[in-house]
């Protein structure tokens, strides 16, 4: 299965290679911050299938909404390309904020050639392998 970015079709894909069970802690909660409303609901109906508790922003600047406000996500899946506030500006917040700093995040973009983020826990070229994905977020959570 390989999730394209902004492709209405991507939820009749294929599951080759993934296991039906959920795996991980099914108290893990991931943040999603994707601009792209298809995109961001596909992956987060995909992660409560596989255990996740799921909150999704679209922006940035949302996601620091959130975060203010008391949400404790255990990974923040971030897309760098975004409106209001790109991905780079919400990592740069997040790591100079010490509430906040030790967060698992991972970056999915279509744009790692540009520039990777170097403070992101894992990075992910978009389109990307979910089981891949799932693979990471056991990882993350389990630490």
């Amino acid at each position: 299965m390989v999730i394209e970015e902004g492709h209405p079709d991507a939820s009749a894909t294929d599951r080759e290679g993934v296991e039906d069970e959920p795996r991980g802690d099914f108290r893990a909660r991931v943040l999603v911050v994707e601009d792209e409303h298809e995109l961001r609901a596909l992956i987060a109906r995909w992660l409560e299938t596989r255990g996740y508790q799921v909150v999704e922003a679209p922006d940035g600047r949302d996601a620091v909404e959130l975060l203010e406000a008391g949400l404790e996500p255990d990974v923040i899946l971030l897309d760098l390309t975004m409106p209001r506030m790109d991905g780079r500006a919400f990592l740069e917040w997040l790591r100079n904020e010490p509430k906040h700093a030790h967060r698992r995040v991972i970056v999915a973009s279509a744009y790692l050639e540009d520039e990777a983020p170097v403070d992101a826990d894992r990075t992910f070229a978009k389109p990307f392998r979910p089981d891949l994905l799932e693979r990471e977020l056991a990882r993350l959570v389990g630490e």
